[in-house]
């Protein structure tokens, strides 16, 4: 199955991170070493899980795993383009450019993005990162991103500048969508590794490494709420 797999190139490595982190991709990257992860809970049917950097990292990694009672490509498509709807800290999207890769049938855009982190007096964030979208063998939809370095960022045209907004880092992190109950739904493993810059007390962090990996749970909704209304338009045209 392995041999099957073409990834892209440039961000090999942080796909093969993120496969190995989903129990239903581990299987396609074995050389790969899944995170040490502690588990902390379960909300909303959503596994949650944490890996806390320790100095002198500063990339702290969160992780989800839960079902959506969705097909897979329904399910993909509401993450790449439905994020207004689902993360309700967006605060400015745009994409800067945006490359197809024929070996791996890979798309991938170069993209600007800025955040609020939902408490008073800080200062929002952004990030200038690469987004991956590709499928894998076995019916897997891979969404993967990644800071840019700063020399690369530095390069890119039309990174909007907004006074009084941080930086931040976004290292491998994404979305594993893969096929359950026969392709009725989905098993939907969420990876966040961040370096949001600057110094939070510690019920901060906790609380947003409770509130990441529910992000599953804000795509679940949006996703139902579009599984309900394509029911009602089709008992309406019946």
């Amino acid at each position: 199955m392995a041999s099957e797999l073409k990834l892209y190139k440039k961000y090999e490595a942080g796909l093969r991170y993120l496969l190995a982190q989903s129990p239903d991709s581990r299987a396609l990257v074995p050389e790969t070493e899944e995170s040490a992860w502690e588990r902390i809970g379960t909300k909303n049917e959503i596994e949650m899980f944490r890996e806390l950097a320790k100095p002198p990292e500063k990339l702290n990694k969160t992780r989800g795993v839960g079902v959506i009672a969705a097909p897979p490509q329904l399910v993909a498509d509401v993450i790449t383009h439905d994020y207004e709807k689902w993360d309700d800290n967006i605060r400015g999207f745009k994409t800067l450019s945006e490359e197809h890769d024929e070996e791996s049938g890979a798309v991938a855009e170069t993209s600007w993005s800025r955040y609020s982190l939902g408490v008073p007096m800080m200062k929002d964030r952004d990030f200038v990162y690469c987004e991956v979208r590709q499928q894998a063998p076995g019916g897997l939809y891979i969404i993967y991103g990644e800071s840019l370095s700063d020399e690369e960022a530095a390069q890119v045209k039309d990174v909007p500048a907004v006074k009084g907004v941080v930086r931040g880092k976004m290292g491998c992190s994404g979305w594993v969508v893969a096929p359950a109950q026969g392709g009725a739904a989905s098993r939907v493993t969420y990876v966040s590794v961040t370096n949001l810059k600057g110094s939070f007390p510690p019920a901060l962090v906790n609380q947003f490494t409770n509130d990441v990996p529910q992000t599953i749970h804000d795509v679940r909704k949006v996703v139902l709420a579009k599984l309900k209304s394509r029911a009602r338009l089709q008992a309406a045209q019946a």
